[in-house]
């Protein structure tokens, strides 16, 4: 064993730290620069059937101002009953008015990025545990729920956002080793009882 004197003690700490400077500037000298047109693709649901038939329902059954139609919210959407989105060249519409087109893509992308990384999982497995997803695990109160309990497994709003999640949007590529896109119209149809199930659910009060 042996003391440090303070001038060792000083030489000493002056080295560790040239040496984790060296160290620092080896690893950053190895780093790439940035790419600016690098980005993660997510594996999205189809769009055509969240239009046609979970948005009405998801509106009418989440989309009030004292609910997510109003600002402030991760998950928001806008719609005529509730929030309404701004639009640059007419400005913003009033609740009178049905819900925009470009309304309904806001709600379907805030659906999608609520866990992106979740909705990719889900759509490369086809939707196989939907419950996963947060946009679900809320309104069964799988998770603390703001609005308490506001779908069940058995109830028939549950059971059309299900249907859409598991149409298929992607496939295995050739290789197997990534996905690609599915064309529009070489998708799977929403299923007739599906269908029924989304027109139920939009009818609730």
């Amino acid at each position: 064993m042996f003391a440090l004197t303070s001038r060792s003690a000083l030489l000493l700490g002056i080295a560790v730290l040239g040496g984790m400077g060296a160290l620092v500037t080896g690893s950053t000298s190895c780093a790439s620069p940035p790419d600016n047109k690098r980005y993660t693709e997510i594996l999205q649901p189809d769009y055509a059937t969240y239009r046609t038939y979970v948005d009405p329902y998801l509106q009418r059954r989440c989309g009030t101002l004292d609910c997510h139609g109003q600002p402030g919210r991760a998950y928001r959407i806008y719609g005529f009953a509730g929030f309404r989105l701004y639009n640059v060249d007419a400005g913003l519409v009033s609740g009178q008015q049905p819900t925009t087109e470009d309304e309904v893509l806001a709600n379907y992308q805030a659906a999608v990025a609520l866990e992106p990384e979740e909705m990719s999982r889900l759509m490369a497995t086809q939707g196989a545990e939907p419950n996963k997803l947060l946009l679900l695990r809320k309104p069964l109160k799988l998770e603390r729920h703001k609005g308490g309990p506001a779908m069940s497994e058995d109830d028939a709003g549950y059971r059309c956002v299900v249907a859409w999640l598991r149409i298929r949007t992607v496939r295995p590529t050739a290789d197997g080793l990534d996905f690609e896109t599915i064309p529009e119209q070489e998708r799977e149809q929403l299923p007739v009882l599906a269908r029924q199930r989304c027109e139920e659910a939009q009818s609730f009060p």
